[in-house]
């Protein structure tokens, strides 16, 4: 038995799409099972912070080949419950039936082990015409900030760079320090790009904290690349004028 899916729910992200009206075939007439050609995300990512909800819309293509399909469903698994929802049929071009779904996800309805991968199965119903969908990453917005002092600074001397990183706590609806992460401290002069300067780990808190010799006015900022659970962000600038 499939278990209920209370953080998605079925709920149009499109314009809504009359049904195509599609005959079927003559009683005498043969006709072979529908095959799925094929299925997709959109967006592929799905980034949920602790308030919004966000979506993405499930597809999929259906070759007739005579046999009209009454419905189309999909099972849609996070890591830890799954459910099946029913697509809408919403466009046909000659025997090629395409149909969809908008889901929603709210982030009260998740757990964090929700993060990472889910898979989805598309198939016809009442037919063998099934196929595996596309699979959809959901991860944590994450939030990144940086402090570097003193300012002004005169030349030649220690700036102190900080920052913390944070993410999405579905359990309790607020950010939460990342710890263990290694994040970039980036770089640039008033007119250029930012390079990398070095690696900085966050700590238990999820702060970050180093120290770097101030020779030129330039901006700093941290760059975390995100992991499997958790999506990428980078921080603003924070200009530094050396006098």
């Amino acid at each position: 038995m499939r278990k209920p899916l209370a953080a998605i729910a079925a709920c149009s992200l499109l314009a809504t799409a009359s049904a195509v009206a599609v005959s079927s075939p003559a009683a005498a007439a043969p006709c072979t099972a529908p095959t799925i050609i094929s299925s997709t995300a959109t967006p592929k990512k799905v980034v949920v912070g602790v308030s919004q909800n966000k979506g993405f819309v499930l597809t999929a293509k259906v070759q007739q080949k005579g046999c009209t399909p009454s419905t189309v469903q999909a099972d849609v698994y996070s890591p830890t419950f799954g459910n099946t929802v029913d697509l809408t049929r919403v466009d046909r071009s000659g025997d090629v039936t395409t149909w969809d779904v908008g889901l929603r996800i709210s982030p009260s309805g998740l757990t964090n082990a929700d993060a990472g991968t889910w898979i989805s199965y598309v198939y016809v119903n009442g037919t063998d015409a099934s196929d595996y969908g596309p699979n959809i990453r959901v991860v944590r917005a994450a939030r990144l900030s940086t402090n570097a002092s003193p300012e002004p600074v005169k030349k030649g001397a220690t700036l102190a760079v900080k920052g913390t990183l944070t993410r999405a706590d579905w359990k309790t609806l607020s950010y939460r320090g990342y710890a263990g992460k290694d994040v970039q401290l980036q770089w640039r002069s008033p007119n250029g790009s930012y390079s990398t300067l070095k690696t900085v780990t966050s700590n238990a808190k999820g702060d970050l904290k180093t120290k770097v010799k101030a020779n030129r006015d330039g901006c700093y900022r941290y760059v975390f690349e995100g992991s499997s659970t958790t999506d990428s962000v980078k921080s603003k600038g924070d200009c530094i004028d050396v006098r």
